[in-house]
């Protein structure tokens, strides 16, 4: 706990302003104004440390993504386990977008009055990428604001914002159908069985479904599992991370996923790493798997190559399959 100079210092040099007031005139109602000025210090401060410790705050995205252009929102809510509230606090906190770093500080005057509230923060955005509001700092203050408390609440959510959907004419290409098969052919897209391959690390974006939860515990760590396909897909979605051109490719890789899912084709979407040299697979079944991938996306480096994550990835893979590759607006069949 800290005392607000700014506040306390005035505060002092008024009540001995009227302290010296009342010496001179002898007057008592400079003295009873003395006591009126007095008396509510000990009351303002022994509540607030009463009350300050039964805060609870919590940060969470209003929606799971965001479709360009609406904007994210994000959702601060408190619980006051006391019956007694405070004002107001202030809330210092920073917003990014991993593809355009430019972190500026805001600070925010939050209401505190109710038992149990909670309030939106809107964020104007006019680029696609992934939307993070990161809370630095939250410091309550009294009623006087004579002293001040910061809270232990730093946490962060993040809300991507995909691209506006286009129509890409006559997708998909027709693939040939008589690719290497290990196992027999399902219906259903991704075809995924309750094998796990392996175990991994968690990534942004991974659902929470697929988390090992009793390795995380034990580890002390997030780790994920990685489920076996029961086929071998013959398609590949292959979409670079060029920086000058990342708006359309992510528009474009987009589109041709949920035209792949209308066509109910089966197709894997390999997202690469330029810093790592490594590349992710990712079936997707449902709209939650569409978030996930497209929040992966998000995440990786951008370069400047046109053809990085496609060199890498006919060099190193020894998957035989049909490659789609994705650069900006352009997409061509390997």
């Amino acid at each position: 706990m800290k005392l607000n100079f700014r506040i306390l210092i005035p505060y002092i040099l008024t009540l001995a302003l009227f302290c010296a007031l009342a010496v001179i005139y002898e007057q008592p109602m400079l003295v009873l104004f003395i006591f009126m000025l007095i008396i509510p210090v000990p009351i303002s401060v022994g509540v607030f440390i009463s009350v300050v410790s039964k805060y609870k705050f919590s940060l969470n995205a209003l929606s799971e993504y965001v479709e360009e252009p609406n904007h994210p929102t994000f959702v601060i809510k408190y619980e006051n386990s006391s019956s007694i509230g405070l004002f107001t606090g202030d809330l210092e906190f920073y917003v990014s977008n991993r593809y355009f770093p430019n972190e500026t500080k805001h600070v925010l005057s939050i209401p505190l009055v109710r038992k149990n509230n909670s309030f939106n923060i809107p964020i104007e955005s006019y680029e696609i990428g992934l939307i993070t509001l990161r809370i630095s700092k939250l410091v309550l203050h009294d009623y006087l604001s004579l002293v001040t408390k910061e809270i232990d609440f730093t946490d962060e959510a993040s809300v991507p914002i995909l691209p506006a959907d286009r129509h890409i004419n006559d997708f998909p290409p027709a693939v040939p159908k008589d690719g290497p098969d290990e196992y027999t052919e399902s219906e259903n897209i991704g075809n995924i069985s309750s094998d796990v391959k392996e175990i991994r690390e968690y990534r942004p974006g991974d659902r929470l479904q697929r988390i090992h939860w009793k390795l995380s515990a034990k580890l002390d760590d997030l780790f994920v599992k990685e489920m076996a396909h029961t086929s071998s897909l013959a398609i590949i979605l292959l979409p670079e991370l060029t920086k000058d051109i990342i708006h359309d490719t992510a528009e474009t890789l987009l589109s041709c996923i949920k035209a792949m899912n209308e066509k109910k084709e089966r197709f894997e979407v390999c997202i690469y790493n330029d810093k790592l040299c490594d590349y992710s697979f990712f079936t997707i079944t449902d709209d939650e798997g569409i978030v996930e991938i497209m929040t992966h996306f998000y995440c990786q480096p951008l370069y400047e190559g046109n053809e990085n994550a496609l060199n890498t990835f006919t060099n190193s893979s020894n998957k035989i399959a049909t490659i789609i590759h994705i650069s900006g607006k352009k997409i061509k069949m390997i």
